[in-house]
């Protein structure tokens, strides 16, 4: 390979599908290359092939290839769709320096395995063989050739495969086990990465998790070596024990839990199981620790109903999970379940993204409703930061989650754009609806309780997610200083004192209020470092940071809010500055 390389001068270019095709092009062949290759999948296959059609219309000479899932699962239609000269099927690495080879010698590539031309037929004699030991592909990054600077967010692979065949998965085809790159190779990896001062880190592994003894080995590493990087994983249930979850809390990252149903009549039909009270404990472990997870569902599943969606639906919520990601099934093609469509009944879309239309089970309304109940769920609990909460609303009201979405989502067809409103207006959103739903059975007197609740977990939601400020600021200032309030700070006030506040959940509603009485308090929320916090503050605190909109200057608003004070303004705005509460500009 490194041959090779000193004879190609080889770019990368980076897009998203919210890049149009012109976009792309003009910027792909500002310097008109001789080849360019694309990793194609299923949702950026339409965009990638309009890509190249307009490619070859503009530069004839231009030799276009694919590869990625698409092109592994489909090589005959997707080269049969676009002006493709050339395709890839599998494992990319060794079978495109072979093509290289061959193309500068000017020799022909019709015969190597893996690589399919115009006019091919199918042939799994034609398919190459995977690489067993990853160990011998030279790291992308210790090579050079991607630099993690360049990106705030990498996808890193510590291993190849998965030890489970889920029919729906993609990973359920192709080589049997799971091959792993050195921890060797990683740790250098990683400390490149934290040299580059890469931020957040996407691994790749389909069950990081599998193989507990190096999962813990890998996760003492990166809290050793790299900290600060917010990581994200998927695992598995079966692989969690107390000291794993742990390490998950202890470590600045996320978990996506597969569930996909609660139901193991469903889950056998595509090669997995569940013993639902067994889960459930696994994930408490994750709860006990702290980890910050999400679990996933799957809508339309062979045998599943819109009936057994909802029961699916209140089994994850009870798990309180930090989010729960929801998805119509996928039929996909190279999956187990897409050889068995037809046996099953599924009626799926052709093309990508292949989601299923109606199934024996699920018909076309009861999909549109699975979906509108997966669009209340992101708004409401995952976008909302409703984790938090939204489990003592439910006990309160005496309702299921199901029921409660479903009442939500009937809300929310008010909206003409639910999915664009910023976490402000959902907070505003969540707010109205639980006063119409306390209202509904008979809670009202308990609502005031709620909405505090609700605004001070809007607030710390929204100041997680704007971040901590970027750039440094001086700590100092004087009268002549103009102040704003950093990215996430909110100001809130209160009808009961926050500590009080702190009781419910300990405490239900009702004795609640039988031990505390309302009392206004104010409240400020800042995201320090990127860490959320709280700090109780006094009135007059409180309307000096409603003053800090960025446009007076400190002795303009003393002078305007008649504050007299000066020793104790000056004391907290120091304190402010240093906490990031504000920034002088």
């Amino acid at each position: 390979m490194d041959s090779i390389s000193r004879k190609l001068d080889v770019s990368f270019h980076d897009y998203t599908i919210d890049n149009s095709a012109d976009f792309i092009v003009e910027d792909i062949c500002r310097n008109i290359p001789d080849m360019i290759g694309f990793s194609t999948y299923l949702w950026n296959k339409h965009l990638v092939m309009e890509i190249c059609r307009i490619i070859k219309e503009r530069f004839p000479a231009v030799l276009l290839f694919a590869g990625g899932a698409e092109a592994t699962a489909l090589p005959l239609t997707l080269i049969a769709g676009a002006p493709f000269d050339f395709i890839i099927k599998g494992e990319g690495e060794i079978v495109l320096t072979e093509v290289m080879n061959r193309l500068l010698n000017g020799e022909e590539i019709k015969d190597i395995p893996g690589v399919f031309l115009k006019g091919a037929k199918q042939n799994s004699g034609k398919d190459q063989q995977p690489v067993m030991d990853l160990n011998s592909l030279p790291s992308p990054f210790l090579s050079g050739t991607m630099d993690p600077g360049r990106y705030p967010g990498m996808w890193w692979e510590l291993s190849r495969g998965c030890p489970f065949k889920c029919g729906f998965c993609f990973e359920s085809r192709g080589v049997a086990g799971v091959r792993q790159i050195s921890l060797e190779r990683i740790r250098k990896e990683l400390e490149l990465f934290e040299e580059k001062k890469v931020t957040q880190i996407f691994v790749l592994d389909p069950t990081f998790n599998c193989d507990i003894k190096r999962a813990k080995n890998i996760l003492r590493m990166l809290q050793n070596t790299a900290p600060l990087i917010h990581y994200t994983f998927e695992i598995r249930t079966e692989f969690i024990d107390r000291e794993i979850a742990g390490l998950f809390a202890g470590l600045h990252c996320s978990l996506q839990v597969g569930l996909q149903s609660a139901h193991p009549g469903v889950l056998a039909h595509v090669n997995r199981t569940i013993e639902p009270v067994k889960y459930a404990k696994k994930i408490a472990l994750l709860n006990q620790a702290g980890a910050v997870f999400g679990l996933d569902l799957i809508y339309g599943l062979p045998g599943d109903t819109p009936a057994g969606f909802q029961e699916s639906l209140n089994y994850a919520l009870s798990l309180q999970p930090n989010h729960l990601d929801i998805f119509p099934l996928a039929v996909i093609p190279g999956t187990a379940l897409y050889d068995q469509a037809d046996s099953f009944g599924l009626n799926c879309l052709k093309d990508a993204p292949y989601t299923l239309i109606s199934s024996p089970g699920f018909s076309a309304a009861g999909m549109a409703q699975a979906e509108n109940m997966k669009n209340a769920c992101e708004i409401f609990y995952n976008r909302g930061g409703a984790a938090g909460w939204m489990f003592m609303a439910l006990e309160t009201l005496a309702v299921d989650p199901a029921d409660f979405l479903s009442d939500f989502a009937v809300h929310l067809s008010s909206c003409k754009e639910p999915l664009k409103l910023t976490r402000e207006e959902i907070t505003v959103l969540q707010s109205s609806f639980v006063e119409e739903q306390f209202t509904k059975h008979k809670k009202k007197k308990l609502f005031p309780v709620m909405e505090d609740i609700i605004k001070l977990h809007g607030a710390l939601n929204r100041s997680l997610y704007a971040g901590p400020q970027v750039k440094a600021v001086s700590s100092r200032f004087t009268d002549e200083t103009v102040f704003c309030l950093s990215p996430g700070t909110i100001s809130l006030s209160l009808k009961y004192d926050f500590d009080d506040l702190m009781t419910v959940g300990e405490l239900t509603f009702e004795e609640f209020l039988d031990a505390y009485s309302p009392q206004k308090s104010y409240l400020v929320v800042y995201n320090c470092g990127g860490a959320v916090k709280t700090l109780p503050i006094d009135i007059t605190f409180s309307r000096l940071l409603g003053s800090f909109t960025g446009k007076d200057s400190l002795r303009q608003i003393c002078d305007r809010e008649n504050i007299k004070a000066r020793k104790k303004i000056d004391e907290f705005l120091d304190y402010a500055v240093k906490e990031q509460i504000i920034q002088p500009l």
